[in-house]
């Protein structure tokens, strides 16, 4: 699958869409970027990062797992919040102060380069595509999309998948990242360059920092067990929001998984292929697109990637209805357990062998066609 595409020539779409978003920007006479709201928030997060590192040591007995609780849901404030816009050019105009918040995601757990690589050129370049997009390959243990095979044990997907959310950022520091370094591939696709010697004194020295502040450290302060536990007990939060605020996005039941042709190429151009396999959620809720970093608005992110994650709000309602002129829609959840509720019924839908996901459109379609049975429809959306 390393040889997929999009058609090649004009982009009408994005092209229209752009220059929506372009006039937007000129017209207010602000930047693309973060600004003050950003900004200030950023310290704030790491403020709460550092503050609940430390409480690590300063809290006694068995109150230093709160800490750690705390510390994990910092992490991930920092990850969406900060290493997002950074890995993306996003958060600020000077390319390094994006290249420093991205670094962010060194201090973590991961590393800026692999995250480079698997987010930035495969995840948004072919979003939901199989052999491509890592982001729907868990190697065998789901099955997220239609097109992957059925196992015996995905019958129950739906319910065991909650429980691996707690070690999804386990999997990913400790195995993901050492898997495609050496291998130097995202799921079937190769790096798009070789790594530089820079770039891999970065990945081993950022993963020996990690293990003697997360690991060493708070043995050497707290003892084997507790800081064990309470290592656990970080990624489990840590692990959760990540794997769950990103399966909201794409592993969806109002998600598509596009399949190239024999030649590898894919039906749609770019842009059409991105609200097709992306879905916002919960777009009215000003403290969750505070709190993920404007993941909620998913299509948007996708669709401008380099716009920071300040100006989705305003930017929805005029993509949306530039998008509905010209014949499409983005797809959205109302609430954020609206969305959860749809990850439940696609992965339910996928844990029966042979059956391809019951998409939303699908509910949707139906119910607008069965105008004289609304409780047929209600039930079939309930189901």
């Amino acid at each position: 699958m390393s040889h997929v595409h999009f058609q090649s020539g004009k982009r009408p779409v994005y092209q229209e869409l752009s220059g929506e978003v372009t006039r937007f920007f000129r017209e207010k006479g602000i930047k693309k970027t973060g600004d003050d709201r950003l900004h200030n928030k950023a310290i704030l997060i790491a403020l709460l990062y550092v503050g609940s590192y430390l409480l690590i040591y300063g809290l006694s007995g068995s109150m230093h797992y709160i800490a750690w609780a705390m510390h994990g849901i910092a992490t991930a404030l920092v990850g969406f919040n900060i290493m997002h816009d950074g890995a993306h050019e996003s958060f600020s105009g000077s390319r390094k102060v994006n290249r420093l918040m991205a670094m962010t995601f060194n201090l973590v757990g991961s590393n800026r380069y692999y995250w480079a690589q698997k987010h930035n050129r495969n995840h948004h370049a072919f979003t939901n595509v199989d052999e491509a997009d890592e982001d729907i390959d868990a190697l065998g243990l789901f099955r997220m999309s239609p097109h992957q095979p059925h196992r015996p044990f995905h019958r129950y997907q739906h319910v065991y998948v909650w429980f691996l959310y707690l070690i999804t950022s386990l999997f990913w520091f400790f195995a993901l990242d050492f898997k495609a370094y050496g291998s130097q591939k995202i799921a079937r696709r190769d790096y798009s360059h070789r790594m530089k010697f820079a770039d891999h004194v970065e990945f081993w020295a950022s993963k020996a920092i990690y293990v003697i502040l997360y690991l060493l450290i708070p043995m050497a302060a707290l003892g084997t067990g507790p800081a064990l536990l309470g290592f656990l007990l970080m990624h489990a939060f840590l692990g959760f929001l990540f794997a769950v605020i990103f399966q909201l996005a794409h592993v969806v039941d109002k998600a598509e998984f596009p399949r190239p042709d024999e030649r590898g190429v894919l039906p749609d151009e770019w842009a059409v292929h991105q609200m097709r396999t992306t879905v916002d959620f919960a777009t009215e809720s000003r403290f969750l697109t505070w709190a993920l970093g404007g993941l909620n608005f998913q299509a948007e992110h996708h669709l401008f990637p380099r716009v920071s994650h300040v100006h989705y709000a305003e930017l929805h309602p005029m993509v949306e209805k530039k998008a509905a002129e010209m014949g499409y829609e983005l797809r959205s959840y109302p609430t954020m357990w609206a969305a959860i509720k749809g990850h439940y019924r696609h992965m339910r839908a996928l844990s029966v062998p042979g059956t391809p996901a019951r998409t939303a459109s699908a509910y949707e379609k139906q119910e607008a066609e069965c105008t004289e049975c609304s409780t047929g429809a209600e039930e079939l959306r309930a189901s």
